[in-house]
């Protein structure tokens, strides 16, 4: 009683040594259990981590990783390569218009010339009929008419212009393209494809006539997109022959050779860059040449065709040829009876 005593007197008079205890129990306690808490709170602080962080790189969760065999299959598919357009397999592709790249800002214009626009045709498009580019002698207007029918028609050379006719097969498209490129029209480029062509791709027509207000059209002509004769007689381009065979074989241009429109289409459309290098195989690459016709479509498809696939070409008419070479082909004719073998007039049609 007098030891239990005697420790209860001493503890009382020590009130800070109880105080120590429990310090030190509280101490050795935290380090203890320490690790399981730090433990406990590990997935809160990483799931903070990932959100933070798919913050700052822009990443959705969902996309972050594959959650099934199916997002697997996509990632796959996205890293394959980029399946190559159209206009982007031709070496001057850029003339190409795909039907799903026309915007708001382009000018979309209809040459067709029959009453196909007024049935129907893509929304916005204006109307001039291709025919409206040439006089009643069937001669290419001049610059400055041309520029009238286009500035009537609300078109400014600062336009980007989009141009399709009734089919690629026509010409009239690739005619109103060349005339387009003639005036110096920065911007413009020939539909890839028809009018039946954008319907089937679910892209909007309308029947209505688009009328735009009138604009002060400006040519700038390219004299290298129309030959004249001086430059047709000089041997220095390639000549193609653009006519029907029959007319070719009537008649031609000293040295040309002959080439169907025909055979550079291949259903409604211009044939693949593959297959117009196999039609155009026969002419020489670094050499000019000038497509001739006594029709401006049939000359100016085989141009444009040309033009894609990268060669300087320019067009000429086989009606100018007859008019200034009446006198020296009747000259020729009668010096290659008289004598002169190897004259390129010995026969007619002859290389």
């Amino acid at each position: 009683m007098i030891t239990s005593n005697t420790n209860r007197m001493t503890t009382a008079k020590n009130p800070d040594k109880r105080w120590f205890c429990a310090l030190a129990i509280s101490l050795i306690s935290s380090i203890i259990f320490a690790p399981m808490v730090d433990a406990g709170c590990a997935c809160s602080a990483v799931g903070d981590w990932e959100a933070k962080a798919a913050e700052f790189l822009k990443i959705d969760d969902a996309s972050a990783m594959p959650s099934s065999s199916s997002d697997a299959q996509t990632i796959t598919k996205t890293n394959q390569p980029k399946a190559v357009s159209r206009s982007e397999s031709f070496p001057n592709g850029e003339i190409l218009k795909p039907m799903k790249s026309v915007s708001s800002s382009d000018v979309v214009l209809d040459v067709s010339n029959g009453d196909s626009y007024v049935r129907s045709h893509i929304k916005n498009a204006i109307h001039i009929p291709s025919r409206d580019f040439i006089d009643s002698d069937g001669k290419l207007r001049s610059s400055q008419e041309l520029a009238i029918v286009l500035g009537d028609a609300g078109i400014s050379r600062d336009n980007s212009v989009v141009v399709y006719g009734t089919s690629e097969s026509s010409g009239e498209a690739e005619f109103a393209f060349l005339v387009l490129r003639y005036l110096g029209q920065r911007e413009v480029q020939l539909l890839d494809g028809s009018l039946a062509d954008w319907q089937a791709a679910g892209l909007p027509v309308e029947s209505s006539e688009n009328k735009k207000p009138g604009a002060d059209y400006i040519p700038e002509v390219q004299s290298d997109v129309i030959a004249n004769y001086d430059y047709v007689k000089s041997n220095q381009a390639q000549i193609v022959d653009a006519r029907p065979f029959v007319e070719f074989g009537q008649g031609r241009i000293p040295g040309s050779t002959a080439l169907d429109p025909a055979t550079i289409i291949k259903g409604e459309k211009i044939k693949s860059a593959e297959e117009l290098s196999v039609v155009f195989n026969r002419l020489i690459k670094d050499r000019p040449i000038v497509v001739y016709s006594s029709d401006y479509s049939r000359s100016s498809l085989v141009w444009y065709a040309l033009q894609l696939m990268g060669y300087k070409a320019s067009i000429y008419t086989w009606e100018d040829w007859k008019e200034h070479d009446t006198a020296n082909s009747q000259t020729s004719a009668t010096k290659s009876t008289e004598s002169s073998a190897g004259s390129k007039y010995t026969k007619l049609g002859s290389k």
